[in-house]
């Protein structure tokens, strides 16, 4: 299935001849993880267990090992990762309860591992 390319908090963009750009692969992996950990729990109506709401969390302390399985609990949830690899999560503290977020996993399919990395906030 073909993905619209719309990274989380972004506009959808469009290809060359105007036409909505889709995204395959690594993109559209990287977006279906921001999409996940940033969209707040109960925000879909039909999914109200899907997200990790982290642009929520700014401004509290951060805790580091409870982000960390959050978020590594949430991509267990994506059908675009190979669980049998690991998973790891960085956090960097940016600001006072803020963080910058480095995750890294291997994709369904593939041998090299991907790093992907975000700011709390959503922000790439």
């Amino acid at each position: 299935m073909t993905d619209l390319y719309h990274y989380f908090g972004e506009d959808l963009q469009l290809d060359d001849d105007g036409a909505l750009r889709a995204a395959d692969g690594s993109s559209a992996t990287q977006q279906n993880i921001l999409r996940r950990l940033c969209t707040n729990p109960q925000a879909y109506l039909w999914h109200a267990e899907y997200g990790a709401g982290l642009p929520s969390r700014v401004g509290t302390p951060i805790r580091e090992v409870e982000t960390q399985g959050l978020i590594v609990s949430q991509l267990a949830l994506e059908a675009s990762i190979d669980h049998d690899q690991p998973v790891t999560v960085t956090l960097t503290p940016l600001a006072v309860s803020t963080y910058r977020c480095a995750i890294t996993y291997t994709e369904q399919g593939e041998e090299a591992e991907q790093v992907f990395t975000f700011n709390q906030s959503g922000t790439i």
